[in-house]
């Protein structure tokens, strides 16, 4: 049998078996599978919603968030990287799409956010954001490992059977938390104690609560519940800007870093109206009411 009648019978068996191959074009290329389509797609959008949410986290906090910045480029590149059609995209995609993933459950806003729908930093449309590029984050995970999958050990460019089932997942997934964090109440924090000690606890950008009573001669603990770099001051924000403020008799509080840990401030030995401010986030203030 000639060559040409061989090809001729290997090109009929992959139509009659619906097997699509791969058609590698100059330069290494080869046309898009619809696994590398919607990872181009669903990366796109996450760069999107990345660039935004730094936006919006820059101007209500007052703080650049560096992890936010770095997942939004990791998706730019990986947008750019599958565009290119080269087969060893998807190959990049997902290892940017499993990074992108390690930041995103690591980033002190986006668990605020989760874990509050209508806390600080955008409240409700940040959170729907954070649920839309998790999403987006996991199915480009998915679709490029599927896809990377397809080019080194198949020829064949179809789309699994499991995308459609693993589509609907998602989607659902993204409905349910949206739906409930829609359902969901503010959450209000109240003082609590720590072995007799008034705790006050900190999230990404803000104090769980505006002020706490204590009495005369008693301490405040600060706890920050997340990685979030805060850089504590006696004083408090105004017109925007924060102003250094020591009032007699508050115990000195100036420059003290807090990151994931707490700190101890006090005693308070004079009664009277205190206030500590972060000079990092925008608005963030706590006041101390000493009886």
């Amino acid at each position: 049998m000639s060559v040409e009648a061989e090809e001729s019978n290997d090109l009929a068996l992959r139509v009659e078996t619906g097997v699509e191959t791969a058609q590698v074009r100059p330069g290494g290329r080869q046309r898009r599978s619809i696994l590398e389509k919607i990872a181009f797609w669903t990366s796109l959008v996450g760069f999107l919603g990345g660039l935004g949410g730094s936006i919006a986290i820059t101007v209500t906090s007052g703080a650049v968030s560096p992890s936010i910045i770095i997942l939004a480029v990791s998706a730019l590149i990986s947008t750019v990287v599958l565009a290119t059609g080269l087969r060893w995209a998807p190959l990049m995609s997902t290892l940017l799409g499993g990074y992108n993933l390690y930041l995103i459950f690591t980033e002190p806003f986006v668990i605020q956010s989760l874990s509050n729908p209508y806390g600080p930093n955008g409240g409700f449309p940040h959170f729907v954001m954070d649920v839309l590029v998790v999403a987006c984050t996991i199915t480009t995970f998915g679709t490029s490992l599927g896809a990377a999958v397809q080019n080194y050990r198949s020829d064949s460019r179809k789309a699994p059977r499991w995308l459609l089932p693993a589509l609907g997942i998602v989607i659902g997934m993204i409905i349910g938390a949206i739906f409930i964090g829609a359902l969901a109440h503010p959450v209000t924090a109240a003082t609590t104690y720590t072995n007799g000690v008034a705790t006050v606890h900190m999230n990404a950008s803000s104090f769980a609560q505006s002020s706490v009573t204590i009495e005369k001669g008693a301490k405040v603990l600060l706890v920050d519940d997340t990685t979030a770099v805060h850089n504590l001051y006696n004083g408090s924000w105004q017109n925007g800007a924060p102003t250094i403020n020591r009032e007699q008799g508050a115990p000195l509080v100036n420059g003290l870093q807090v990151s994931g840990k707490s700190v101890t401030v006090g005693p308070f030995a004079i009664a009277g109206t205190y206030h500590i401010l972060c000079a990092i986030h925008k608005g963030m203030d706590l006041t101390i009411i000493v009886h």
